[in-house]
């Protein structure tokens, strides 16, 4: 509830050209998006001009649509496996291991990770269609140089390839977020006999917890708008393995010209990425930064 208290109504005359620019460039090109959903609109024929309102019909085709199901279900792995576990995790255990490691190592595997983050998605791509294919890194440290293991295992190349280009930004945030621990709760850990291992799971990870959710969010949405990496190394195949809803939603505008049926396949992508996000944000009530009490410190060593 807001506090009456302190709320100015002056401050709404400040935030007025702020709202009025969100609703021009957000609010304004969803509400269109949603409705040409529920249209016949396409990219060429005379439905191109003159399109017309068809209800639910492009939402019946939606849900008995195959290819669909397979697409949300491959989104879905794609975006949680490599986006919201894969890359946090990553850039974890690299921030803790900067830890331990000589300045000079640490630079070096910083600058790498942030050098990854900041190449363009279709570097990335190729970079990796090269390690994959045949004759790359990957089929030659598996033994058969002939393999191709971007064909063979599609879906796990593509994720990794992301884990890989967003996991810097993931290690930057974890980074800050250790050096913000205080030293005297550590040494405190010291003096009570703790072993690595439980300042680890027992005052590290608490404390990191409000971060950890920040780039399980962050890392999330990256990874759903991630289209140009896996469509450049995939075009959302062999098969329709990696043939995820983005992919999906530009074939069926760009390619079989239905943009109608193109639109509505956004509008799922726009629910599914707010409906991630309210969930991270209401479970990140949870876990707001605070002191430990000192009384925990003796049960870090039990």
């Amino acid at each position: 509830m807001m506090n009456q208290s302190t709320f100015k109504p002056v401050s709404l005359v400040f935030l007025a050209p702020a709202a009025a620019l969100l609703a021009v460039l957000f609010a304004v090109p969803v509400c269109y998006a949603i409705y040409l959903g529920f249209t016949n609109l396409q990219l060429i024929g005379p439905r191109a001009v003159n399109y017309s309102f068809t209800g639910l019909q492009n939402v019946r085709t939606l849900l008995a649509d195959d290819v669909f199901v397979g697409s949300l279900v491959q989104t879905i792995v794609f975006v949680v496996a490599s986006g919201a576990i894969g890359s946090t995790v990553l850039g974890l255990a690299m921030a803790l291991l900067m830890q331990k490691a000589s300045p000079r190592l640490g630079k070096s595997i910083s600058a790498l990770a942030i050098l990854a983050w900041n190449l363009p998605p279709i570097t990335i791509a190729v970079i990796w269609y090269a390690a994959t294919t045949s004759g790359g890194t990957f089929p030659r440290l598996l033994g058969d140089a002939g393999q191709d293991v971007l064909y063979t295992y599609p879906m796990l190349v593509v994720s990794l390839a992301n884990v890989w280009s967003l996991a810097g930004l993931s290690m930057l945030m974890f980074a800050a977020a250790l050096r913000s621990i205080p030293t005297d709760m550590i040494e405190a850990a010291l003096l009570e006999n703790a072993n690595a291992w439980q300042r680890l799971t027992r005052l590290t990870l608490p404390m990191l917890k409000p971060t950890i959710l920040m780039s399980s969010l962050l890392m999330t949405l990256l990874t759903f708008g991630n289209f140009t990496l896996v469509y450049l190394m995939t075009g959302g195949g062999p098969d329709n393995q990696t043939n995820i809803l983005p992919i999906y939603s530009y074939l069926q505008g760009f390619k079989f010209h239905r943009l109608g049926y193109s639109a509505l396949l956004g509008d799922v992508i726009v629910v599914l990425s707010s409906a991630l996000g309210l969930a991270f944000v209401l479970l990140a009530r949870q876990y707001r930064p605070g002191q430990l009490r000192k009384g925990k410190i003796k049960a870090i060593a039990v």
